[in-house]
């Protein structure tokens, strides 16, 4: 018993001696990251002593390499970086990147990264190997803090639309097993709001999480696909909906993803903010992401006419509206006399499955030529699987054609099928100088830094769900920006212009309304971002309005500079965004009225003109009011429940 006894402590005392600790810091000095190499390879995070993440585990499972491997002899390098980086577009025009870095180099090949920015903390795993690479698996722990309160994204599995309400909850009622999306959201018991999602993804699934025992999410990622069929109806050509004719795996391989070994890993990130405003300020996601490799200056964000939503409904026009010439080309009017720059031509203008076989009500050739004629350019929407069965021909089509971009839908999953296709797609896209906003698609991670063409992403549950569901609340308009577009551009689809009550909405696929006012509909266009920016709702309902059509005619998409004034996840939010000599500022609610003070010491000093976009005595009606400020004008607005307020300087 005695030399039992004495074994086990020469072991520990041995393993406390091997065990290696590396402290990692902000450039501030608030973060501080551990990176311990003991029996396992860890990471903490804490934030002026609070707790972030407790220690979680790094590893991989490789065809090449395993999580033995992490533990062997090394190396550490330090360095650190500072730089300016510059956007073609997006909430500002340029980003201070400042970050330390670690690198764990082990004799096999392998190297860990690790990056500590003031705004968070992140780490990848990168090979030097002349030879495929099969991942079996890898480990990737967010281990919270005990009584953090979290925004779990659940979903019952890898198919999935990437749709979801923000909802908080205790990790005590989430049940282990629970399969969710990222990005994933929660807050610390100190009050830092903490993001955790992924970028730079490259021939590898896309990261879902996984509730585990304790306060344990693990990173958990679909496996390739092995067989894919189109679902059933699809197959058959029973149906016209591509709801129910997507591309689904069948069966899968015994590994996650497949590649030459001499590559970089997708970055795991951490974002961190020491209150909910902050977050919305954070550009991990976007500055962890490669740069990209030619040419993007002839992509123009800007806002689209979209067809779908209203379901073509145009009031009071001398003809039939729907599917047909006489429809976009009153789209087309409409977008040329209001200075929008694109129309959006959505489902029905082909078969699903053979872009060959155009509606016979519309004549497409006809309308792009009097789009170009009218100096308004046109979005189309595919599916990817359509595009995907002869996809160079059918992207030659397209470009032929004449359209400036492709709608492409349907994705609905994140394996590495699909991701090798997004960026394949992407990349010869860009080739035709071919725009794309995708939908029924993951997250953003980093790939509009790599590929701008990529002007926006769906990812979200968005405007579209009133027509066939009552998910899209004001709470979760007030979540969403804390959460999904901090990861990337964030096609919400805004502009209703049909109002109710949450307690009187019905959902409805011909005449969908919102459950906010006309106000806070406006107010998205300042506080959500993205490349393009839908008009959702009809044309003819815009003109109707004047004082909402002048403002969707003047906001701009992309932005020189962009100042979170304040925030509270589900509750409210202000934003202000400069363009040009111009400052925009966005203020939204959700279930209580909120009393927003601006402070505009950030303006310039000069005097301004200020307008007031207010919410009328209805939810449908708009006030416009101005006045004459300066830098040192402080106003208060009171703005009442699901509601919002636009503001202008200029």
């Amino acid at each position: 018993m005695k030399r039992t006894s004495t074994l086990i402590l020469l072991l520990l005392i041995t393993n406390i001696l091997l065990a290696q600790t590396y402290k990692l810091k902000s450039p501030n000095g608030k973060l501080l990251a551990k990176i311990e190499v003991n029996n396992r390879l860890t990471y903490s995070i804490s934030n002026n002593g609070n707790e972030i993440v407790t220690p979680s585990g790094i590893a991989m499972h490789t065809s090449a390499f395993t999580e033995s491997d992490f533990l062997g002899k090394h190396t550490v390098t330090f360095d650190s970086t500072n730089r300016m980086v510059k956007l073609l577009w997006g909430p500002q025009s340029e980003i201070v990147e400042s970050f330390n870095n670690l690198t764990l180099n082990y004799s096999n090949g392998v190297s860990v990264e690790f990056r500590c920015y003031n705004e968070g903390f992140a780490w990848r795993v990168v090979s030097a190997l002349d030879r495929e690479v099969i991942v079996y698996n890898e480990t990737g722990e967010f281990n919270i803090p005990t009584s953090a309160t979290v925004y779990f994204p659940e979903v019952n599995g890898f198919l999935t639309p990437f749709e979801v309400n923000y909802l908080p909850k205790s990790m005590q009622t989430i049940a282990d097993g629970t399969l969710g999306l990222t990005p994933f959201m929660y807050k610390t018991p100190s009050g830092e709001l903490v993001v955790i999602s992924e970028s730079n993804l490259f021939e590898y699934p896309g990261m879902f999480i996984r509730k585990d025992a304790g306060n344990s999410i693990k990173a958990v990622f679909p496996h390739y696909p092995k067989k894919e069929k189109q679902e059933l109806p699809g197959r058959l050509h029973l149906v016209k909906w591509p709801q129910i004719s997507r591309m689904v795996v069948k069966k899968t391989e015994n590994f996650i993803a497949k590649s030459n070994g001499n590559r970089s890993y997708p970055w795991r990130v951490v974002m961190i903010a020491q209150n909910d405003a902050e977050i919305l300020q954070n550009n991990l996601v976007y500055l962890l992401a490669d740069e990209p490799k030619i040419d993007f200056s002839w992509v123009k964000p800007g806002k689209v006419v979209w067809d779908w939503y209203h379901n073509w409904n145009l009031q009071g026009v001398d003809f039939m509206p729907g599917i047909n010439t006489q429809t976009y080309k009153y789209m087309i009017d409409f977008a040329a006399k209001n200075g929008i720059e694109y129309i959006n031509i959505d489902d029905g203008w082909a078969k699903l499955w053979n872009f060959n076989r155009v509606n016979p009500n519309l004549n497409l050739e006809e309308v792009i030529a009097y789009a170009k004629s009218k100096g308004v350019k046109v979005f189309i929407w595919a599916m990817w699987n359509t595009i995907d069965k002869d996809f160079t021909a059918n992207l030659d089509m397209f470009s032929r054609m004449g359209v400036s971009g492709l709608k492409v839908d349907f994705f609905d999953r994140a394996d590495q099928r699909i991701v090798d296709f997004v960026n394949k797609l992407a990349e010869e896209c860009a080739k035709r100088k071919l725009l794309l906003n995708l939908h029924g698609m993951y997250k953003p991670t980093g790939i509009t830094r790599t590929f701008p063409n990529i002007v926006n992403i769906e990812g979200v549950l968005g405007l579209e769900y009133n027509k066939f569901s009552d998910k899209c609340t004001p709470t979760h308009n007030l979540t969403i920006p804390f959460v999904r577009n901090v990861v990337g551009p964030m096609d919400y689809t805004p502009g209703s212009m049909r109002h109710v009550t949450p307690e009187q909405f019905v959902k409805s696929w011909e005449n969908p309304h919102s459950m906010t006012t006309r106000a806070q509909q406006m107010a998205m266009y300042i506080v959500y971002h993205g490349g393009v920016q839908m008009l959702a709702d009809s044309p003819t309902l815009y003109e109707k309005d004047s004082i909402a059509l002048n403002f969707l005619s003047g906001v701009p998409v992309t932005w020189d500079k962009t100042i979170a004034l304040e925030g509270k996840v589900g509750e409210n939010i202000a934003i202000a965004r400069k363009y040009g000599n111009k400052w925009y500022i966005g203020c939204m609610t959700a279930s209580n009225e909120h009393e927003f003070n601006i402070n505009l010491n950030f303006v310039d000093d000069r005097e301004y003109s200020m307008t007031i976009i207010s919410e009328g005595k209805t939810d449908d009606e708009l006030l416009l009011n101005s006045e004459v400020t300066d830098k040192n004008g402080i106003h208060s607005f009171k703005v009442k429940p699901r509601s919002g307020l636009v503001i202008i300087l200029e």
